[in-house]
């Protein structure tokens, strides 16, 4: 009997969740704004104190249809997800004074939205705004911030839709805080900065798409954007400074900053850093060079590429920073594996090298900002030792001889990363573009070509396990005009690799992988073994 009263007492907060209807979501979704908002600003320590109701709405916009709701309903049921989504990540992490405090916000926590994890976003970005290109939404989704048009205290349902758009939209444009005249100039929030092109409709200006809801026409045309303020639109609550309702928080795991799935093509929201460092034993047994196989030896390369990156846009779309090379090789007749370690001596020799061997800025960008899962990121590397590429004495002597360290060239090193995510799994695709600049009329320009593929399986929220695919392509231009002037292929390989990484902290990640060199032409077949730390500040 007790064993059938404690079943029941498990079934019945499910019910509300199983049996909640598209019409009962909108309904339960208005009750719970009035409740929790009053004039644009959010009561969060009521909602910490009892999140159940928060956590049953997103519980039904993870399980919904999309395609068994109409085109208004589905709008309806999307603006209300986001701005319910943002205030659950809010209660998440509190106490907080800014969306900012929270790494990746926006561009990298995400949520289950009708069986699809997406991020905040990519639901605004890629389904919203390029799905109904309607500008509108700009004052509707609200971003947790007293930037941002104030949330209202009801929730957007199909039969309204239109004329909530409407109304919230007037409302916004006529809020003399958020549009207004001064010295002869137009100050507008940084949202039309950030999305001018949705605001420029059949060749007029923000300021003629501004006026058609304004009642009092706005003069001038030189426009200036005033800075966001991204303070928390928060009821004041010493509980919420305090963090004092935390353990309301224990009986349902929420959101949080999802470092797993944070990949070299994320970016970093303003004021957070980012420190990389990534650690590589390659060494090989093996070498091809124009048909012929060489073997009997080893030769070993580390690399520790350190990466420090710092986010500077507001909007998630700029990082800027630094990459610093500190290499070591070797040499050795000992082809058995602890002929590895010689790469460990750290002498300078006609047999092992050392040193920190090239520094360069670098910067990574989101180019398009309605697809948030594209980014480019460029490098430039300057050597910063003497003959790294080797030195050997012209008279033969054996004397001031020194073995291979690093290119003796300028690197300019072009990525362009694409992410996929579904569910558990992840798609990583990078494409690189590669040259090694050559410094004396002696050298030859390289141009290397990389493609790599990384498939992730987020295994538990601590743990994952992936596996790496890469081919790099070769290409050298010929200095000898009187032979060829063009590009020509000199080598290429290919790798395949496995790795896991763990998650000891929110914002630590430890990274082992392991690469075989399964072939190669004109170049080394070897191993790599690495291992990797990233620290991001909170």
């Amino acid at each position: 009997m007790k064993l059938f009263f404690l079943s029941i007492l498990l079934i019945i907060p499910l019910i509300g969740t199983s049996q909640l209807s598209i019409h009962n979501f909108f309904e339960r979704t208005n009750s719970f704004l009035e409740t929790h908002t009053h004039e644009g600003r959010v009561n969060y320590p009521a909602i910490m104190r009892n999140s159940s109701e928060l956590n049953a709405l997103l519980g039904f916009v993870e399980n919904v249809d999309l395609q068994t709701l109409d085109t208004n309903a589905t709008k309806a049921l999307l603006i209300n997800a986001y701005n319910l989504m943002v205030i659950k990540q809010v209660v998440s992490h509190a106490p907080i004074s800014s969306p900012q405090d929270v790494n990746g916000f926006f561009a990298v926590t995400e949520f289950n939205v009708a069986g699809e994890r997406m991020t905040l976003n990519h639901l605004e970005n890629n389904i919203l705004r390029k799905k109904y290109s309607d500008p509108r939404y700009h004052f509707v989704l609200v971003c947790g911030a007293l930037g941002c048009p104030p949330i209202g205290s009801f929730a957007y349902t199909p039969i309204n839709i239109e004329e909530q758009l409407e109304l919230q939209s007037t409302k916004a444009l006529n809020d003399t805080d958020f549009v207004y005249e001064k010295d002869g100039n137009v100050y507008l929030s940084e949202i039309f900065n950030w999305y001018r092109s949705d605001f420029k409709i059949d060749g007029k200006s923000e300021v003629d798409y501004i006026n058609g809801y304004r009642k009092t026409k706005l003069e001038s045309r030189k426009i200036k954007y005033y800075p966001y303020d991204w303070t928390l639109n928060k009821i004041d609550s010493v509980a919420f400074e305090e963090g004092l309702t935390d353990l309301f928080l224990a009986e349902i795991p929420v959101p949080k900053f999802d470092l797993q799935r944070f990949t070299a093509g994320s970016l970093l929201s303003k004021g957070t850093w980012d420190i990389t460092s990534f650690n590589t034993i390659y060494t090989q047994t093996k070498s091809n060079w124009q048909g012929v196989d060489y073997s009997g030896f080893r030769e070993t390369f580390v690399t520790s590429l350190w990466q420090v990156t710092y986010g500077v846009s507001k909007n998630e779309r700029i990082n800027i920073g630094l990459d610093i090379n500190l290499k070591s090789s070797a040499s050795s007749t000992d082809s058995t594996f602890s002929g590895t370690w010689r790469a460990f001596d750290f002498k300078n020799n006609d047999s092992t090298r050392v040193g920190i061997t090239s520094i360069g800025p670098r910067i990574k960008i989101l180019p398009f900002k309605n697809v948030s899962t594209f980014t480019i990121q460029s490098t430039f590397l300057i050597p910063t030792i003497e003959h790294p590429e080797g030195y050997s004495n012209p008279d033969g002597s054996g004397n001031g001889n020194l073995y291979w360290s690093d290119w003796n060239r300028f690197i300019s090193w072009n990525q362009f990363f694409y992410t996929k995510t579904w569910g558990d799994f992840q798609l990583f695709t990078e494409v690189d573009l590669l040259f090694r600049i050559r410094r004396s009329k002696e050298q030859i320009t390289h141009m290397d070509l990389p493609v790599s593929v990384i498939g992730s399986y987020f295994l538990t929220p601590k743990f994952t396990l992936y596996g790496i695919a890469q081919h790099v392509t070769r290409h050298t231009y010929d200095i000898f005009p009187q032979e060829s002037n063009d590009w020509v292929i000199s080598m290429n390989y290919s790798s395949v690799g496995a790795g896991i990484k763990y998650q000891p902290a929110s914002n630590l990640t430890l990274e082992l992988l392991y690469t075989n060199f399964v072939r190669g032409v004109n170049s080394g077949i070897g191993n790599t073994f690495n291992f990797g730390i990233k620290y991001i500040t909170k």
